[in-house]
């Protein structure tokens, strides 16, 4: 991934800041927003700045979106550790155990401290790495727990994939905005039961291992580092 960031990201903080120096008339809150998110940090930059992910202000920010790089690198620095400590990379005896119940204890903390936060701060709700945590390591809970087999797993695999996928999509474009916490939670774990559900054979499963969705999701992480850039761009030219 580090491969894949460092120069993707480099192209993009040139490109985009040589871009917004012709049109912006005071670039300077763009241009610290990208060089912050060089170092993983935008999204403790955007905070500091007391920025609200969704105000009007912040579609003239061409590098708002990377405040998720921040959070995800963040994350990436402390999860060795937890790794590490509960002996699942050293493989010994309780390894996997250890990690799966420190990251539920964790993912615990982090959901109420999102939920407290979002009703009290919404900007540090949605940028720090804390408060998005539970997100994150849910899928680290996913794989120790599909890895082990547990019960629950096997219970949930009888679940229909394609009733999953729906009701993501019924969350996503139908809950309204006053019930945000609500829907974020039902879609990370609807996105983990998915996992979950999802088999070789069915027809979702076909679909999303489709050439051209493969293709796609092999350039998501591209298309996401450059889309908000152009949209940006577009409100300060045409």
């Amino acid at each position: 991934r580090i491969k894949r960031l460092i120069p993707s990201l480099t192209l993009f903080l040139l490109i985009v800041g040589i871009l917004i120096c012709f049109f912006d008339p005071d670039p300077k809150f763009s241009l610290r927003t990208g060089i912050s998110s060089f170092f993983g940090l935008s999204n403790l930059y955007l905070l500091k700045q007391s920025t609200r992910y969704f105000a009007e202000s912040t579609q003239l920010n061409v590098f708002t979106h990377t405040w998720s790089l921040g959070v995800e690198e963040q994350f990436y620095l402390l999860f060795p550790f937890m790794v590490w400590i509960s002996g699942f990379g050293r493989q010994t005896k309780n390894g996997a155990r250890n990690l799966f119940m420190s990251i539920l204890f964790l993912i615990i903390c982090s959901l109420i401290y999102f939920v407290n936060l979002y009703f009290n701060n919404q900007p540090a709700a949605y940028f720090l790495m804390p408060a998005r945590f539970w997100e994150i390591a849910t899928g680290c809970l996913l794989f120790l727990g599909m890895q082990k087999k547990l019960f629950l797993f096997k219970f949930l695999e009888k679940i229909s994939p394609t009733l999953i996928c729906l009701l993501m999509i019924g969350v996503l474009f139908l809950s309204p905005l006053s019930s945000a916490v609500l829907s974020t939670v039902l879609i990370v774990l609807l996105s983990a039961l998915f996992i979950v559900c999802i088999k070789d054979g069915t027809k979702i499963f076909n679909l999303f291992t489709n050439k051209i969705i493969i293709h796609i999701g092999l350039l998501s992480y591209s298309l996401y580092l450059w889309h908000w850039g152009v949209l940006s761009l577009s409100r300060w030219t045409i």
